[in-house]
């Protein structure tokens, strides 16, 4: 399944995505883990996983996030952001060009 696109997480976030192309795989809190490698195993290259979906799993998260593939995209969810979306990608370009440039000034 190589190129294919994969998003978990709560059905009202993911839902909009299946217009696009993209599978789409609604979770629970007591089957995310099972879901998410089982969907890791089926070689999708991007997989993008609502950000209160990651609650509870934040180390499979960063784990699976150290491989080169799939790509784990967190994408925010409902309600107002916990920021781990925005965190993580400020790690990202950290890692990559060396410096924070997202640092906010104070």
């Amino acid at each position: 399944m190589t190129g294919r696109i994969a998003a978990i997480g709560e059905q009202d976030i993911i839902e909009p995505l299946k217009m696009v192309g993209v599978d789409t795989f609604p979770v629970t809190k007591e089957n995310i883990i099972e879901v998410l490698l089982n969907i890791v195993n089926k070689g999708y290259s991007v997989i993008l996983i609502g950000e209160d979906s990651i609650e509870g799993i934040e180390d499979l998260f960063l784990k699976l996030s150290l491989r080169p593939l799939p790509s784990i995209v967190p994408i925010p969810g409902k309600g107002k952001s916990k920021a781990f979306a925005y965190r993580r990608l400020r790690e990202l370009i950290k890692k990559a060009v060396g410096t924070d440039i997202l640092k906010e000034d104070k």
